[in-house]
């Protein structure tokens, strides 16, 4: 099946995405991330947020949601004897493991000052685009007589 706008492959999604949760967002908060798409290799990039609580914005929704979940379950809990066996149940706890492992995923690239994840990113997709390409990836000159060093 073919969908409009190249969404059906992997970078059309991305370029959806980046569409809308980044040029477009509805709202006055944007991610604090841009993504770039140069010379055939995507780029993530950290942009400074306008405002200095906004970096405090999917904390408190992770947190909500995760509140909101456990009083599902806690009143799902009061009213049902087999609460194992009800899909609500295991729908909120995937809410509440989301909602935690973005919170730690999103406390990791605040709290990391030297954007350490992010160059990793750009150094293991420009690997990537090389090791596709055919290119030699390191600057030394491959013989047979000497080694590289």
């Amino acid at each position: 099946m073919h969908l409009p706008c190249g969404i059906d492959t992997p970078l059309g999604v991305l370029r959806l995405v980046q569409f809308f949760y980044i040029k477009h967002f509805p709202f006055p908060y944007q991610v604090p991330y841009q993504c770039d798409y140069r010379k055939g290799i995507l780029h993530f990039e950290v942009v400074p947020l306008k405002r200095w609580y906004d970096k405090f914005i999917p904390l408190l929704v992770n947190l909500g949601t995760i509140s909101l979940s456990t009083m599902s379950i806690i009143y799902l809990a009061l009213d049902e004897d087999e609460i194992l066996q009800d899909s609500r149940f295991w729908v909120w706890m995937c809410y509440i493991n989301l909602s935690i492992g973005t919170t730690v995923a999103n406390m990791i690239a605040l709290l990391e000052s030297g954007q350490i994840l992010f160059q990793t990113w750009e150094r293991m997709v420009e690997f990537d685009w090389h090791v596709r390409k055919g290119k030699l990836i390191s600057s030394c000159k491959v013989s047979s007589a000497a080694p590289c060093k």
